[in-house]
């Protein structure tokens, strides 16, 4: 098949918000229940950073998440991208 003929049977790739793409700390820093329920039960002890993070991460993955369940277009697109990176893997290892 000629080249341009097959870019043109090719879907459009599908991006998602730049807030899916890249995680930035300070959009997730509000702590929610979970992370606040720690915290109160920490005794007074500090927070520690690294955990906020943690849990920052924690909920920045939780919206992609949700995202992916109300875009199930870009969820199938990054599947086949999984699996036709695993068996790329797997061809170079042959």
């Amino acid at each position: 098949m000629v080249a341009w003929r097959r870019r043109d049977l090719e879907p459009a790739r599908i991006e998602g918000p730049e807030w899916y793409r890249v995680f930035h700390p300070e959009a997730w820093d509000e702590p929610d229940a979970q992370e606040q329920s720690m915290i109160n039960g920490s005794l007074g002890c500090p927070w520690p950073e690294e955990l906020h993070r943690w849990h920052s991460e924690r909920r920045w993955e939780q919206a992609k998440y949700r995202y992916r369940q109300a875009h199930p277009a870009l969820a199938e697109q990054e599947f086949a991208e999984l699996v036709e990176g695993e068996r790329a893997a797997r061809r170079r290892e042959v």
